[in-house]
Parts: C-alpha cells; sequence; structure tokens
C-alpha cells in the first residue's frame, strides 16, 4: 500500500486542533490506533477531517470522460499520512488519469487555515443509468486535543504546579511523565487516529447514445475535438516516403478518438496510420497524434485528402463530422506510366525465362493426358490440402471454445483484466477467420465499419482492453456478465 506523509508544522499557518468531533475510535500517543471508518458530514464548522467529491455535469453519455475532483481537507493536524490514493467505489465505471501524488495548498476555511489536498483525474460511465459517485480516502492523523477550559484568573496547574513532582530527584522517568500530563493538562493531550474519510457528489443521469442519425463513419469519439494535418515538405519525390502528421485535441477522451487515415489511390500507396497520446504540458493540453506513411506514386501537382473525424457533442447532443484541410504539395518527378520499361527493341535477342530454383523441376502434365489422368495425378495434392484446411479449422475452433470459457469464467468472477484479455483474443480469432485477415488488421475501427452498432460491445471490449494493459484506467467493481454475453451475441451475428 502506498503511503504519503505530510508534515504539518505548528509554526506554520496552521492551528492545532482536534480531527473531528465524531470519530469512535482514537489513541493516545505511544499506542497503536484501531483502524476506523469515519463518515463526515456536512457540518464543517467542527469537523477538522473531511473529503469533497466535485463532478461538474448531472448529466451524461455512456463513454464520455468526466472531470473528477476530490479534496482532502485537515484542519489543525500536526502529522497526516495518506495511507492509499483516493478510490471511487461507484459501480460501473472506468477511472482514469488520477494522480498518485495530490497537488497541497493552504486555504482558508470559516477564518481558520486549512491544509488541503487535492486530486484531479476523469471517469468514464459504462452503463446507462443514474450513476451515484462515492470516493473514499484512508488516512492516518495526529493532532492534539482540545486543552481542558480554564478560567482566566486561576492557574492553570492548581495553587501548587508541583504538588505532583516525584520525591526521588533522580527518577527521570517519573519526572518525564510528570511534565508530559502537566503539558497535556495545559495544551491537551496528542491522539493518532485512523479514519476513511468519505464524500459522494450528486447523481449523475447516464443515458445511452442515439442511434437515430448515428453516422457509420462514428468509431465511439466523444467530445469537442480540433484536427491539425501537416507534411514535413511541400515538395515531394516520386516513390520516397512521407509522413502525414495529424495532431488531434480538445475537450473527451481521447483514447477513443481513431482516425483511418488517408486511403489508397492512383495517387497515393499509403500504410495503416499509428497514434500517440501526448499528456499535457506547461501551457498545452493533452493530445492525440497520428502519423501515416504515403508513398507518392507519381509526379505533379498533387493533394492530400482530407482525413474526417465523426464524434458526438455532449453538449448539443449531435453528431458532428470534422475534417482536416486538404494540403497541396509539388511532387518531383514523371507519372509512373512515364517510368515504366520500353519494350524491347525488334533485333534484340529473344528473352527467356529464368530456370526453376533448386535441382528438381516441378512435375509437368503432358498434354495429351485426359482429364481423369489429371484429376487423377492432383488428388493426392488435394487430399493434402483438404486436410490441412480441416485440422487448422479443428484446431482454430478448440481455442475459440477455450478462450470463450475464460472469458465466461473471468465474467462470472468480476475479474477484469483476465476477462477483456480473453475477450480480445476470442474477437480478433473469430473476426480474422471471417473476414480473411490478419489478426492484426482485426481493430475497433474495423469492428466499427464493417458492423456498426451491432459491433460496439466488442469494439468497446478491444478498447477496455488496451486502457487496462497499458494502464490508462481502472475498472472499479466490474459487472461483466452483461458485456460477456453481449459479446456473445455479437460474435455470433458478425458477418
Amino acid at each position: 500500500m502506498s503511503r504519503t506523509r505530510i508534515l504539518v508544522s505548528a509554526l506554520g499557518a496552521v492551528v492545532l486542533t482536534t480531527i473531528a468531533g465524531s470519530s469512535a475510535h482514537a489513541a493516545t500517543q505511544g499506542t497503536t490506533p484501531a483502524p476506523a471508518v469515519q463518515a463526515i458530514g456536512d457540518n464543517r464548522a467542527t469537523a477538522h477531517a473531511w473529503l469533497r467529491l466535485d463532478v461538474p455535469r448531472t448529466k451524461a453519455w455512456v463513454g464520455q470522460a468526466l472531470p473528477v475532483t476530490i479534496q482532502a481537507y485537515f484542519r489543525g493536524a500536526e502529522g497526516v499520512t495518506l495511507e492509499g490514493v483516493p478510490q471511487l467505489t461507484s459501480q460501473g465505471i472506468f477511472t482514469s488519469d488520477l494522480a498518485k501524488e495530490p497537488r497541497q495548498s493552504n486555504q482558508l476555511v470559516g477564518g481558520e487555515p486549512v491544509l488541503v489536498a487535492t486530486w484531479a483525474g476523469t471517469v468514464t460511465p459504462s452503463s446507462a443509468a443514474p450513476l451515484g459517485l462515492v470516493a473514499e480516502l484512508p488516512v492516518r492523523v495526529r493532532y492534539r486535543e482540545a486543552a481542558p477550559h480554564v478560567d482566566q484568573q486561576e492557574n492553570p496547574f492548581g495553587d501548587d504546579p508541583f504538588a505532583g513532582f516525584p520525591r526521588n530527584p533522580f527518577d527521570m522517568s517519573a519526572i518525564d511523565q510528570f511534565f508530559k500530563q502537566s503539558m497535556a493538562q495545559a495544551m491537551g493531550r496528542v491522539r493518532e487516529e485512523v479514519v476513511t474519510l468519505r464524500a459522494s457528489a450528486r447523481p449523475i443521469d447516464v443515458q445511452e447514445l442515439p442511434t437515430v442519425g448515428q453516422p457509420a463513419s462514428f468509431t465511439g469519439a466523444i467530445g469537442r475535438f480540433n484536427l491539425k494535418a501537416s507534411v514535413p515538405a511541400a515538395i515531394l519525390h516520386v516513390s520516397e516516403p512521407v509522413t502525414l502528421r495529424i495532431v488531434v485535441d480538445g475537450e473527451g477522451d481521447l483514447d477513443r478518438v481513431e482516425l483511418g487515415g488517408v486511403a489508397a489511390s492512383d495517387n497515393w500507396k499509403t500504410y495503416p496510420p499509428k497514434s500517440t497520446v501526448e499528456p499535457a504540458g506547461r501551457g498545452r493540453q493533452a493530445r492525440k497524434v497520428f502519423e501515416q506513411v504515403l508513398v507518392p506514386l507519381r509526379g505533379g501537382e498533387l493533394t492530400v485528402p482530407t482525413v474526417a473525424l465523426t464524434s458526438f457533442d455532449p453538449d448539443t447532443g449531435h453528431y458532428v463530422t470534422r475534417g482536416t484541410p486538404p494540403l497541396a504539395v509539388t511532387v518531383d518527378g514523371a507519372p509512373v506510366a512515364a517510368q515504366a520499361t520500353a519494350p524491347p527493341a525488334a533485333d534484340s535477342p529473344p528473352v527467356t525465362a529464368a530456370p526453376p530454383l533448386g535441382n528438381v523441376a516441378p512435375p509437368a502434365i503432358p498434354r495429351e493426358a485426359s482429364p481423369w489422368r489429371v484429376a487423377l495425378w492432383l488428388s493426392p495434392l488435394a487430399l493434402l490440402i483438404t486436410v490441412a484446411g480441416v485440422s487448422a479449422r479443428v484446431r482454430r475452433r478448440r481455442g475459440e471454445r477455450a478462450l470463450l470459457r475464460a472469458m465466461r469464467k473471468a465474467a462470472s468472477r468480476g475479474e477484469a483484466i483476465p476477462f477483456y484479455k480473453a475477450a480480445h483474443a476470442l474477437i480478433e480469432t473469430r473476426l480474422s477467420s471471417r473476414w480473411g485477415v490478419a489478426s492484426e488488421d482485426v481493430n475497433a475501427l474495423a469492428i466499427r465499419e464493417r458492423l456498426g452498432p451491432r459491433g460496439h460491445p466488442l469494439a468497446e471490449a478491444l478498447a477496455a482492453d488496451e486502457a487496462l494493459r497499458f494502464g490508462r484506467a481502472r475498472l472499479v467493481n466490474p459487472d461483466l456478465l452483461p458485456l460477456c454475453t453481449s459479446i456473445e451475441q455479437s460474435l455470433g451475428g458478425a458477418s
């Protein structure tokens, strides 16, 4: 368990008071405090440690990234130890980008200085239902009890301040205990508590994305985004690769932003784009950068086509398509047709085919052979191909059944990482076989383009697995059985 210690100097602006008026467990200095769970109410005039959870929205959409802020307040603590990071215990959410170390500051609350620890992050609802967010933070706090009230005209130590002084002047332990008790009477006893602070936010109404009018190009991006495209030079060369760079930024979850890139054409040979997410820096917000290699196939004045992104605007409730401006480039070189090899001259020697590689030439079929002889000659090869194909299908089906069992088992146990790992492998295996493509070509973008809304559970499973594997998200108390059923249904109808 990670522990962060925040030391508060008594000489600073923080006033030493008690931690809370309603705590059930406490211990004096030198003893081991018992764990306690503490629910702090709204009466912050008397509470000395509380938690606050802020979410700026009361309505949201499934898949929409919502910013959250968690703040822990400590009034008058001599020392605070964070026994972990804040946890959002609500069901059906993804939590991401929550800082491990809080930002510390001092604020005035009710005219008193208070130490504030702040965490910021995002939560993404995964299902349409009223969402109640609850945050918890385990802490260990040292503080000094309020001193007993003493009349200003009275001596806080009584009529005789040395009435309880040890008789043996050489008993240093007794003398030390005497002064500790005397100071506790005057200033209050030092105590320590272990508590779990809790806070909740207003319920959020989460709705499904509208399916009416949903474009086929929509890949799940929710937010308001800007696109910028560029190439490293305005003058290119035929057959020399060039990298098209597209930068996407704005408000929303960048992990859900996918671009298909420039399609292959008579002018361009293209390769699949690759993307990276760059976190926010000084004076710059987070952004996602796509890089695609293009190869011009002919010379002249060419245009890099527009690359479009379809997203859902959560403020307007409508789908929006934005594209990069077309880029005009000059390609130095002749068209491919002009660079073709000229035919041989009439007096050139005839060109003979190269002999086959190896020492053994492939057997030739006699021209005079009858059809049944040809069939008989080819039958062993056909049989071998058939047996190999059947064996491959049997192995693939066994593998799919094993992945399906692993996915169901993880779903029944609520184990997110094994579930999404098995689901990812099952989806790639099943769809690559049906579509006749390589497994690496089965991605969220291809699924949404081929299957439309029917493929949303499959695309969501791939995105969630990547987010969990690369540490970009954490699923809290997942209910995986409905998603498991949706994946099986989508795979059963996938084509």
